[in-house]
């Protein structure tokens, strides 16, 4: 996400309003930076309040046309819960949006730091210094959002002119990852008491990549738990029910088609949503 015309006038709106609420501008700002949103704090809450606002305004207006075209009390009563439901829901989701997605970005870069370690690894066996490492790297999609750290890092000492130690000191500060806070912390230890990387890079990918191997492990059991449960609970159970049903009207002479009819749209339906919510929540991710 990043700064448009829109959220610059939103801030331009609201700007009066953060001067006397005068929020924490530090922390805002970093867990922006955290979530990769490239706006400050001041115009990513301005463009909340506007949202809240234009939410309020449409869920009004339209559920109030709804009432005049079908004047009833649920209409009516309709006005008072969208109205109040919609600004609320869209404050909370922009609200909650840096934390999920600075915790996204985490789990993104712990998968893909034991290859990125091995990568950087076999650069500094070249003889490689830290900076045209990260400059290489940040060109490597296939590293996902270590990619992107390593194109602030790179910015910083090419366009910025920072050395090689600050910009990672600012890495650090600016990481959803622990494991790559810690992974730099190490690097900028190891390059200020002047010894050599390539021991601690043999290090950092050993551990990295064992660490990586018990996590696969896990997940793939986690997968075959979850095999076994879907088959279990969306494939042989309605099978079973349909065949105990049927064997129930044969015998009493009849079915309760409405039940069938749960089953299909409403039970069967829920159950895939909820197997499909567990995969895209991590579980059993093996990727």
């Amino acid at each position: 996400m990043r700064s448009s015309v829109y959220t610059r006038f939103c801030r331009r709106r609201f700007s009066k309003t953060f001067e006397q609420l005068k929020m924490s501008e530090t922390s805002k700002n970093r867990m922006l930076e955290k979530a990769n949103i490239c706006m400050a704090y001041q115009e990513y809450y301005s463009m909340i309040f506007m949202n809240i606002l234009i939410g309020f305004i449409s869920s009004f207006i339209s559920t109030f046309i709804l009432y005049l075209l079908i004047p009833h009390d649920i209409t009516a009563l309709l006005i008072l819960i969208i109205s109040s439901l919609a600004p609320v829901g869209i404050g909370l989701y922009y609200l909650s949006l840096p934390k999920t997605k600075a915790k996204s970005r985490s789990k993104n870069i712990d998968k893909h730091l034991p290859y990125a370690t091995n990568f950087i690894n076999t650069m500094s066996v070249a003889g490689i210094s830290p900076a045209e490492i990260f400059e290489t790297l940040a060109t490597i999609e296939l590293y996902g959002e270590i990619q992107k750290d390593a194109k602030k890092i790179t910015t910083e000492i090419s366009m910025m002119g920072v050395d090689t130690i600050t910009a990672l000191k600012n890495a650090i500060t600016v990481s959803p990852s622990e494991k790559f806070k810690e992974f730099v912390q190490g690097m900028l230890s190891v390059i200020q008491s002047g010894s050599e990387l390539g021991p601690y890079f043999d290090r950092c990918v050993e551990k990295y990549m064992y660490t990586d191997l018990i996590d696969r492990k896990r997940n793939l059991e986690a997968l075959a738990i979850m095999a076994e449960s879907f088959v279990v609970t969306v494939i042989a159970f309605p099978l079973f029910l349909v065949i105990i049903l049927s064997i129930m009207g044969m015998t009493s002479g009849g079915i309760s088609f409405e039940f069938m009819y749960i089953l299909a749209f409403m039970i069967l339906p829920l159950a895939y949503f909820g197997f499909y919510v567990m995969m895209k929540s991590g579980m059993g991710e093996t990727v």
